[in-house]
């Protein structure tokens, strides 16, 4: 697809554009008013005729008329010292500039507008600036200037709405502007990255405009996330093209809906462009020719003529996909002179220039600071000079007194030196035996780790007894309290993973209790022999840590035991035994991924009479996988889509299992362990500990 430029002045549009469903009535009216207000001289009622005259020939898009009448507005506001209506005029004549491609003008006006609302500090006044001035940046690539009017319209617009307990339309604005700006930076660099932030902001705006019910905001909103999913969907493949595909639907539903309630062409053209755009995307070429030629019957009437950029680079990107790349190079080099011609690029310089007057005021204005501060320190020194004089004479009185106390002090202190020096001894005695146990503890540690990690069974044994595995295992501590292991007696072949109580030391000594358990219950002829089931093993398991801590016996803590994932395959048979204790088995087959719910009881004791574990037998296929996993991957916090702390979660584990249980199984451990840890700490996040020890077998058949 040709990489092309997106940008039109439909986005600057949407905040100073409403169209009339009768401006020639609106125009006569305004002109009557004009009339009597002349005659009655009343200066007020005059500025707002002017204003309703000016805003009838920008609806109908004669835009020199429109400049006329606000240039008017003006000088009646400059001549009545209106101050408010000065600034509010250098506004309105900004963005009739604008739209008439006079973009060095534009900036001048809408600088001094800003000046003029800061100086009588009404705050709506430059939050609404600050936003114009933001597009008119971003239209033009400044995305760090546009960042940094927009924060400043956030933040105005954030105090009022806790002032006055009201979420507005306003804060969802700054919202959608700052994620058009992340957009458009995203395709000038090629930085997909950027995206992410886009949707977010974008989301939030469109929740918000939700919420008030602005039809026109919601469409605005709703077109940006259609772009951004749109983007997304050009270099996405499988469930998740699916997924994003899905996304676009149902934003352009909403915006469409949106949409009709406002009845405005210039939505409905913009909505059209995107329309054609994914149905070039999906190789629907039909339906996208259809709405070019739509497109293009439109932009006969005038105000739409500000559609041909993005028009000529549609066309650019259907004659390329259509194989016909002599039109593509053609409609291509159109839209570029066309953008050239409508883009000043004068315009980055000129308001450098105004932000640099700005930060040269500043600079004064702090000289001027600096100077009194000066003074004052002056004036300071010489009552300090004062101060001091009259100090020293006391200051020597106070000396010969203290020279008395302190030879007397000296004395009494010789005698405790003796005393302080012995148990500064006995104190360095006693650090130097802490240390020695701390290292003593360290090295217990060490060969603790060294030992569990000697009884579990290397990757190369799990491999060859069953082929192609994975396994994630991250202890929270050197030592864990979960672990995996496997073994083969015969044709028999068991696998498991357990959670132990706690993790550290105790949950190590759990584990290697669990490990030794097994070891025995494997060797049993019983299970050689194929009489015992995966959950009779856990049924002994469950007997044996009970005897081994002592459980049954009054006054003994019944909490310590494991949760437990079991399985057993016997070499030849298509059918796997499975047996969990509060832990389930997933098994990806077919596309599909099926959960088999182990026991909800754990290895521990319950009762003295205790149910027996189910044995489930599964029936596994060629390229089937299984997977068994402890509750530490779900239980881990991580930040959601919207930036909130939140666990991980089973629902979050099995999406990402479904999406990638066609992968070779090196690249699942990849997608796995990747998930795990941009979960914990994403992009200009930070980053979160882990939470528990964390263990993931695979096995494919």
């Amino acid at each position: 697809m040709l990489k092309v430029s997106q940008y039109a002045k439909p986005d600057f549009i949407n905040l100073v554009y409403i169209e009339h469903k009768n401006a020639d009535t609106s125009m006569a009216n305004a002109r009557d008013n004009l009339s009597v207000a002349i005659a009655a001289n009343n200066t007020r009622q005059t500025i707002l005729a002017y204003n309703a005259i000016a805003w009838s020939h920008f609806c109908r898009h004669k835009l020199d008329n429109a400049l006329s009448a606000y240039l008017r507005v003006l000088e009646i506001c400059d001549s009545v010292g209106d101050i408010k209506g000065m600034a509010n005029s250098y506004h309105n004549i900004s963005n009739t500039l604008v739209m008439l491609n006079r973009y060095n003008e534009a900036i001048t006006y809408e600088h001094k507008a800003m000046n003029t609302a800061l100086e009588i500090n009404d705050e709506v006044l430059i939050s609404k600036i600050s936003k114009t001035l933001g597009l008119m940046c971003i239209t033009h690539h400044l995305y760090n200037q546009a960042a940094e009017h927009l924060n400043r319209s956030l933040d105005i617009d954030t105090r009022m709405s806790i002032r006055t307990n009201n979420h507005s339309d306003d804060i969802a604005y700054d919202y959608m502007y700052m994620g058009l700006a992340d957009y458009r930076k995203a395709l000038d660099t090629h930085n997909d990255s950027l995206l992410h932030q886009a949707k977010v902001k974008n989301l939030r705006a469109y929740r918000i405009f939700k919420s008030t019910g602005n039809s026109t905001t919601i469409s605005d909103a709703c077109k940006n996330l259609m772009n951004i999913y749109l983007r997304y969907l050009q270099t996405a493949s499988g469930s998740q093209r699916k997924s994003y595909m899905d996304s676009c639907q149902i934003f352009h539903k909403a915006g469409v809906t949106a949409m009709k309630n406002m009845e405005s062409i210039i939505n409905e053209i913009d909505y059209m462009l995107w329309e054609s755009k994914y149905a070039l995307i999906t190789k629907d070429y039909a339906t996208s020719r259809k709405k070019l030629e739509a497109i293009e019957a439109a932009m006969t009437n005038e105000p739409l003529q500000i559609f041909h950029i993005k028009y000529g680079y549609m066309m650019a990107s259907y004659h390329e996909a259509i194989g016909n790349y002599r039109k593509s190079f053609e409609w291509a080099n159109w839209g570029t002179k066309v953008e050239k011609r409508q883009l000043n690029r004068e315009f980055a310089v000129r308001s450098a220039q105004l932000s640099l007057k700005s930060e040269q005021d500043n600079i004064l204005q702090l000289n001027e600071i600096e100077r009194e501060h000066e003074y004052i320190k002056r004036r300071e020194q010489e009552i300090r000079l004062v101060v001091i004089t009259a100090s020293t004479v006391l200051v020597l009185i106070l000396i010969t007194i203290l020279v008395i106390v302190i030879r007397n002090s000296l004395k009494r202190k010789k005698r405790l030196g003796g005393k302080l020096q012995m148990r500064n001894e006995e104190l360095e005695s006693q650090r130097d035996q802490l240390e020695c146990i701390n290292d003593q503890i360290a090295s217990s540690i060490n060969f603790a780790h060294h030992l569990q990690t000697s009884m579990l069974p290397t990757i190369k044994q799990i491999n060859d007894m069953f082929g192609q595995t994975l396994i994630i295992w991250r202890p929270l501590d050197l030592v864990s309290g979960d672990f995996y292991w496997a073994t083969q007696c015969g044709s028999r072949k068991l696998v498991t993973i357990a959670d132990c109580t706690g993790h550290g030391v105790s949950g190590g000594f759990m584990s290697m209790l669990g490990i030794s358990i097994l070891s025995d219950i494997t060797l049993t002829p019983e299970f050689k022999n194929g009489q015992m089931s995966a959950g009779d093993v856990l049924d002994i398991m469950r007997d044996k840590v009970v005897e081994s801590l002592r459980q049954s016996e009054d006054g003994a803590m019944a909490l310590d035991g494991m949760d437990m994932a079991l399985c057993i395959i016997d070499e030849g048979s298509p059918t796997i035994q499975f047996a969990g204790a509060f832990r389930p088995m997933l098994v990806f087959h077919k596309g599909n991924l099926i959960e088999y719910k182990g026991d909800r009881m754990p290895i521990s004791y319950l009762s003295p009479n205790p149910r027996s574990f189910n044995t489930v037998l599964i029936d596994i296929e060629p390229g089937d996988t299984a997977f068994i996993y402890s509750d530490g991957i779900t239980d881990q916090f991580g930040y959601n889509e919207d930036g909130e702390q939140t666990k991980y979660a089973g629902r979050r584990l099995k999406k990402l299992l479904t999406e990638n249980g066609d992968k070779p199984i090196d690249e699942i451990q990849k997608e796995i362990e990747n998930a795990i840890d941009n979960w914990r700490s994403p992009a200009q996040l930070r980053t979160l500990p882990q939470t528990d020890d964390i263990i993931l077998l695979g096995i494919r058949f």
